[in-house]
């Protein structure tokens, strides 16, 4: 049976204009797709166009040109309040700065999303205990950002990122704070949820430590697709 593509990047140009006459190109003709179940690492040095790359992939900004579907939906046209939904159902995200709210738990921050969503405080509070358990800190639930490390922190932000059960987790450089030991936790963390939970991880990354664990290594140089790598082929979770 043919796998599906949950990304698929056709010909993904970004361009931003500095002053009148300067035109600056981040992304050159990208044409990339990601299967259901993939860990995919994309890697490239600071200014590559990566992270440009990583936020159009998830609906936070939009292509100069072309195309992408996330689950075969088309979302380059879609207007705002339209991809907010697509970011709160198929889509979690994990980011270097963790953006948590300093004033809310850690339960209170996971549970957030689903708030958002409409979700009854109960049922979101309770959903978040479940995942603050499965990301080891069941004893730092009631414990706000500033009472955590860097590590529990990004725990708490990759909990946050399972709350609404996307299928896609996009994480933005989600080890460059951390110490070589918190790093490395969250490097299994993050290949536990796809080896165990079958989640889709998408990681942008200049840590080759991290890329290294992935399936599919993308690199990118100066907007465009440099080469890919591929892990030795490996029995996929049904």
């Amino acid at each position: 049976m043919a796998k599906r593509a949950v990304f698929k990047l056709e010909k993904i140009t970004k361009q931003y204009r500095m002053g009148e006459d300067v035109v600056t190109n981040a992304l050159c003709g990208i044409d990339i797709e990601i299967e259901n179940g993939e860990y995919v690492a994309i890697i490239g040095p600071s200014g590559s166009g990566k992270s440009t790359l990583m936020h159009i992939m998830g609906c936070l900004d939009s292509p100069t040109k072309g195309r992408v579907f996330i689950e075969g939906i088309d979302v380059s046209k879609m207007k705002d309040n339209e991809l907010a939904v697509v970011r709160r159902e198929k889509l979690g995200f994990v980011f270097q700065a963790y953006n948590l709210v300093n004033t809310l738990t850690a339960v209170e921050n996971v549970a957030l999303p689903m708030r958002f969503a409409g979700v009854g405080r109960g049922e979101a509070v309770r959903r978040a205990r479940e995942l603050l358990k499965k990301v080891g800190l069941t004893d730092r639930m009631g414990h706000k950002p500033n009472q955590l490390s860097g590590g529990q922190q990004q725990r708490v932000a990759i909990a946050r990122s399972l709350i609404n059960d996307p299928d896609i987790i996009l994480a933005d450089e989600p080890t460059g704070n951390l110490d070589t030991k918190s790093g490395q936790e969250i490097v299994e963390l993050l290949e536990s949820l796809n080896r165990k939970m079958g989640k889709t991880i998408v990681v942008v990354t200049h840590h080759l430590g991290l890329a290294q664990r992935a399936d599919r290594r993308i690199y990118i140089k100066d907007g465009k697709v440099e080469r890919e790598e591929r892990k030795a082929s490996r029995k996929r979770r049904r």
